[in-house]
């Protein structure tokens, strides 16, 4: 049982690995570079929603996080990071934008503490998690936009930069695990489509399906 479910778990993660060198850097494949490139002295915090299930499923084997969860799922989770990397370890945030925006008061006075928080964002603009349920294809488009996509149009990097933090976006795996690795403050963002982002998703899942049928 053991030895199978190991092989499993092996075969996986060499087709996650293929497939998703084969596409442009995605949601799943932030959440494998992050895991793969933390730091050994570092802490990796996650927020609810797409992130967590993206390490989840695709962190492999090097995966581990703290993680909370709020009255709404995001609520306070860059505050969360923020509480770890000041007990004095580097901390990197893996979050989404709306989670971003939404505790971005936790950036306040955030370069006048001694404490380094690498700060993750992707950036599908709205809440990408809505885009893999039933409404997504019952509502119009628009209809869905206005009550489960929820763009905000906020610009991360300005909003980071209004607080005096040092912000960038990146869009290869390499880059971004330089910014990983990387002393912080600083926010990383990293620019994604949802409707994009679903097909990522059923791609893994079709040659994970494939490997182990």
């Amino acid at each position: 049982w053991t030895t199978g479910w190991h092989d499993a778990n092996q075969r996986a993660e060499a087709v996650i690995e293929a497939t998703l060198a084969g596409v442009p850097l995605s949601e799943p494949d932030v959440a494998r570079t992050i895991a793969t490139a933390l730091p050994n002295d570092a802490e990796l915090v996650v927020a609810a929603s797409m992130p967590m299930r993206d390490l989840e499923w695709y962190g492999g084997p090097a995966a581990r996080a703290h993680a909370n969860r709020g009255a709404n799922g995001i609520d306070g989770v860059v505050s969360t990071a923020l509480g770890v990397a000041l007990a004095g370890r580097p901390t990197v945030a893996l979050v989404g934008d709306i989670a971003f925006v939404h505790d971005a008061s936790a950036l306040i006075a955030l370069r006048s503490r001694d404490v380094d928080l690498r700060i993750v964002v992707v950036d599908n603009d709205g809440g990408g998690i809505f885009s893999f349920l039933p409404q997504a294809e019952q509502l119009p488009a628009a209809r869905f936009e206005q009550l489960f996509g929820t763009p905000h149009g906020t610009d991360v990097e300005l909003l980071a930069a209004a607080h005096g933090v040092p912000a960038a976006t990146v869009e290869s795996p390499s880059d971004l695990a330089d910014r990983v690795r990387s002393a912080g403050p600083s926010v990383t963002r990293i620019a994604s489509d949802r409707i994009a982002n679903v097909e990522v998703h059923a791609k893994l899942h079709a040659a994970v399906a494939a490997a182990l049928g």
